[in-house]
């Protein structure tokens, strides 16, 4: 079941992120997130989330996470479609977002959902062994 993220889902947020990152982010820094920007999250406790931020109708997805256990069961796709139907519901036509360029399962989901790549930021994304490239991919909403 895919819902509206709340407050009390901050701390699920955060401990999914840290399962999925190099670099998780807090459970303020969520809750931050949930005031300001469109947060969907699938199950409770949340086996998957989304968080984008709309401003002119231009969209990014600032992260989506899911449980590595519960991967490849459709989480993810789900997620970006919700989010995809309430950006176009309030006015965006583009949607952008960043990925790391070594992240191969997340480019070839993002490239089966429609997006392209648009640009390149060298050095963006810090690993244990250094840096690494972020890719920035774009995709227009249908209205």
């Amino acid at each position: 079941m895919i819902r509206s993220l709340v407050n009390d889902d901050a701390g699920d947020m955060s401990s999914l992120h840290a399962k999925s990152f190099y670099t998780p982010w807090s459970r303020k820094d969520m809750l931050s997130h949930i005031k300001k920007d469109l947060c969907f999250g699938f199950s409770r406790p949340v086996d998957g989330f989304i968080i984008v931020s709309l401003v002119e109708g231009q969209a990014e997805i600032i992260t989506i996470a899911v449980d590595p256990n519960k991967m490849r069961k459709g989480i993810a796709s789900a997620l970006l479609s919700i989010s995809e139907t309430e950006l176009i519901d309030n006015g965006a036509d583009i949607l952008f977002l960043e990925v790391a360029e070594d992240n191969y399962p997340a480019l070839n989901f993002y490239k089966k959902k429609g997006f392209e790549p648009i640009d390149r930021r060298p050095s963006y994304y810090r690993r244990a062994g250094g840096r690494v490239a972020a890719i920035t991919y774009r995709k227009y909403l249908a209205v």
